[in-house]
């Protein structure tokens, strides 16, 4: 008896040292519902994605509106989550649909992985300015790995293989055809070109969070994913307080 309770002590102790504060999480690691991996060998540059993860715009970006636009946003998005499920990006294009008002995930993923470039997309010309003018703030090195483009509605005007992964980030619920949208997406892309999606859960959430109105339920999320053509490999709805992750391929 006392051997097994030594046991269960010793399993609680190193469970807990390894959760703590500045570990490295691959997604191999990441818990969500029906979470299955087809796909080993893209991870293994994504343990840069630690806790120490932040915005690199923080400082500069206005934080005069919401949420999304303010400093405090690393708190609640856990950027290294998000960034540990792109998988391997290095010398890859990706696509950040929807990246305004601030372009939080393109400055983000130019500094903390070793993407060739990222394109910036929205359809919003405000928007654009803004990430142009937080751009031109940064290093040239930095500057040369993002690019902005103003795009439409219903078209996000990438052409034929030019990113190798796309990000969707609280962009979807937004974008009428939703299944068409995803399907000019899927066509862009090359063999094994990855989709994750990052979008609200249903649950109470701070009210400077969408309305459940204009939220996406998982299941749905994951039915319009299907439909589109895409094969889902990770659906995460544990890892974020506010919202889910599912990442899908071109199969």
């Amino acid at each position: 008896m006392k051997n097994t309770l030594l046991y269960f002590l010793l399993l609680f102790f190193f469970s807990c040292d390894n959760m703590g504060p500045g570990k490295r999480y691959p997604i191999e690691q990441s818990h969500g519902h029906n979470h299955k991996d087809y796909d080993n060998h893209d991870h293994d540059q994504t343990n840069n994605a630690g806790y120490g993860v932040s915005s690199p715009i923080k400082d500069i970006a206005s934080s005069e509106d919401n949420a999304f636009s303010s400093a405090n946003r690393d708190l609640w998005q856990r950027p290294n989550v998000v960034l540990s499920h792109l998988g391997n990006l290095e010398n890859k294009t990706m696509a950040d649909v929807g990246a305004g008002p601030i372009g939080y995930f393109s400055f983000t993923v130019a500094k903390y992985t070793p993407v060739k470039k990222v394109l910036a997309l929205d359809i919003d010309q405000k928007a654009i300015n803004e990430m142009e003018e937080i751009k031109n703030q940064l290093d040239k090195d930095f500057q040369s790995r993002i690019e902005t483009r103003l795009v439409k509605p219903n078209d996000p005007l990438i052409q034929e293989n030019e990113v190798d992964v796309i990000l969707i980030s609280s962009t979807l619920t937004f974008i009428k055809d939703k299944v068409g949208y995803l399907k000019n997406l899927k066509d862009k892309l090359p063999n094994a070109g990855r989709l994750v999606i990052v979008d609200h859960k249903m649950k109470e959430i701070p009210e400077e969070f969408p309305p459940r109105s204009l939220r996406i339920p998982l299941y749905e999320m994951e039915d319009i994913i299907d439909q589109a053509g895409f094969k889902r490999i990770v659906t995460d709805d544990i890892s974020l307080d506010f919202q889910y992750i599912i990442v899908a391929l071109k199969p």
